[in-house]
């Protein structure tokens, strides 16, 4: 799978990260639930999804997500 970021992405409002961010949480939340009840390919689905999402979020405007300032080492928890 190769992913393909625009150069010189266009950057989107403030609002529209902000409806992304909730859709990220939303598919968190799903993907959880789904992970609670051991259902693998709806997992599988998900994170492909919260993948996609993410990555909608950086192409438009959101850096670092994951990284401090300064350090190359990711500042995620992992489930």
């Amino acid at each position: 799978m190769t992913a393909a970021l625009p150069i010189g992405a266009t950057h989107q409002d403030p609002d529209s990260l902000k409806e992304l961010a909730s859709i990220a949480r939303l598919i968190t939340y799903a993907r959880q639930s789904a992970k609670n009840l051991n259902a693998e390919f709806p997992v599988w689905c998900l994170d492909l999804a919260l993948g996609a999402v993410l990555q909608e979020m950086y192409a438009n405007g959101l850096r670092n997500l994951f990284f401090d300032e300064g350090t190359d080492v990711a500042n995620v928890v992992a489930h």
